[in-house]
């Protein structure tokens, strides 16, 4: 508002010369006002589709029996930090995920649910605001990109609260990057299509919420959430049509929009019929005591972006992933599973936790791995063979293009997931006969794909088996003595005392 006022007073001190040009300031005035007493406060989330697009996608999560798998209800408001507003700036990305969701991660962590105690905790959405905002945001009013948001909390960090106060528009942050550094997030992840059914909008959202912290989500206001004063908001009919109008135009790339950040604290299929649980930047005046109720059918409605965030891994110099269980199975086109078992000679002379499939499959077998791990962690895939000069092929990661738009799916798996590869095709064997190789790596921080496979070119020359040992420093590697593996099947826990960062799986598959 000060922007327009400011526009407001240059008019009458500069360009009054008539009563045109009062009866234009005037205008201005009025229909600035009007939309102030609509919404109350500025919105502050910039609804471009590219830099929602520039993130990296979520992979597909294996439910076995769809929704009915999923708790029927998952909640985080017990560490989430008291409803704050954040008044007349366009910080409403910036407290969704600096100070609510980046809060109850540090909640979670210190295993903390006294509110009070949170709150003194909390981080600042001033920091994240300023590191992010456009370059001619001079009074915080213009909101926030989604990947640059994610970007600043990613690589810069944030910084408390109660080290950089709010509000505080203009501040200067250069000298508190050091101290934010530490309270860097490990990625973040689009969780929603934009052409998404309000269905899928809804698996995808309560998925994510099930691994353990909030989602930020976009959010397209209207006067009946505004003002909201009760624990439950209920669209108007008018407001709903009006809703997906908009976002038919948004699809049509006729209109564009400018958003709410909220952060989705969780769902209850027992309230209202089903809904999720949100906190909003309002304070504590707003609905119920700053939280409110939206019915999964209206929040899918009313969404457009959706984000989930997940917590640096690190905890030592080593990065260890002591803990970590998994299981991986295979699975053939033509029904009917691939048992493998523990192969215990590769992997004493290896170092690599080894399996080999229990009888040989010949070319053309078509079949596809699952695998489950039960924390977080990054998982890299390659296939190869024995054949001279072998390239190793990237199975996972992958990429699809559909339409003309490549989508990159992110190594980063969530807690307590299952991800099948490929999701809806199936891998063959080639004519090449002889001995395949399925490697997989699981890690707690990213792994350069581009530096293995340089590796994996300058050791040509070495047999296979010490080929694949060159992938990962032997410093960094899990040896199969620090892991508790299952002989007849592919399931295995990393000891809690575990050093190295990288855990190195090996299949064998037979090819006749």
């Amino acid at each position: 508002m000060q922007v327009v006022y400011h526009r407001v007073t240059w008019l009458f001190g500069r360009l009054v010369r008539g009563q045109f040009v009062l009866m234009l300031a005037v205008m201005l005035v009025t229909s600035v006002c009007l939309e102030g007493r609509a919404q109350e406060f500025n919105y502050g989330l910039i609804m471009d589709d590219q830099s929602y697009l520039r993130l990296p996608i979520k992979p597909p999560v294996l439910t076995k029996r769809g929704l009915r798998n999923l708790p029927s209800a998952v909640m985080y408001e017990n560490y989430c930090p008291r409803p704050a507003s954040q008044e007349r700036q366009g910080t409403c990305m910036a407290f969704a995920l600096g100070y609510y969701l980046r809060t109850v991660i540090e909640a979670k962590r210190q295993h903390l649910t006294d509110r009070n105690r949170i709150t003194e905790l909390a981080f600042s959405p001033t920091f994240l605001y300023e590191e992010a905002k456009l370059p001619n945001d001079y009074d915080c009013s213009q909101g926030l990109n989604v990947d640059a948001a994610i970007e600043v909390i990613r690589q810069r960090g944030i910084v408390p609260l109660k080290t950089l106060g709010y509000p505080a528009c203009g501040q200067t942050t250069v000298k508190l990057r050091a101290q934010a550094q530490a309270n860097r997030i490990a990625e973040a992840q689009r969780i929603f299509g934009l052409t998404d059914s309000p269905e899928e909008r809804i698996s995808h959202l309560k998925t994510a919420l099930t691994e353990g912290l909030p989602v930020v989500v976009s959010f397209l206001v209207v006067p009946s959430f505004g003002n909201l004063k009760a624990s439950l908001w209920e669209p108007t009919a008018n407001e709903t049509n009006a809703v997906k109008s908009k976002m038919a135009g948004v699809l049509a790339r006729q209109t564009t929009l400018r958003g709410h950040a909220l952060c989705v604290l969780g769902y209850d299929n027992s309230k209202f019929g089903g809904a999720f649980r949100i906190v909003n930047s309002r304070g504590e005046d707003w609905a119920d005591g700053g939280f409110c109720w939206i019915r999964y059918a209206d929040l899918a409605a009313f969404t457009r972006y959706g984000v989930q965030v997940y917590p640096q891994l690190e905890t030592a110099d080593r990065k260890a992933i002591g803990g970590l269980q998994a299981e991986l199975s295979f699975e053939q086109q033509k029904g009917g599973s691939m048992p493998a078992q523990f192969d215990a000679a590769t992997s004493q002379r290896t170092g690599i936790l080894t399996y080999r499939m229990s009888q040989s499959y010949s070319t053309g077998t078509s079949f596809k791995f699952s695998i489950s791990n039960d924390r977080q962690a990054y998982l890299y895939v390659f296939g190869t063979d024995n054949s001279p000069n072998a390239p190793l092929d990237k199975l996972y990661p992958y990429t699809e293009t559909n339409a003309g738009q490549t989508t990159e799916f992110s190594p980063l798996l969530g807690a307590s997931t299952t991800i099948s590869y490929p999701p809806s095709n199936y891998i063959e064997l080639d004519s090449t006969a002889g001995t395949d190789y399925l490697v997989l790596l699981l890690a707690n921080r990213p792994q350069d794909q581009s530096q293995l496979a340089r590796r994996w070119v300058s050791a040509r020359n070495a047999s296979r088996p010490a080929q694949l040992q060159q992938l990962i420093p032997a410093t960094e590697v899990i040896a199969p003595a620090q892991v508790h593996y299952e002989t007849d099947r592919i399931r295995f826990t990393v000891r809690p005392d575990a050093t190295g960062s990288v855990l190195l799986v090996l299949v064998l598959i037979d090819h006749r």
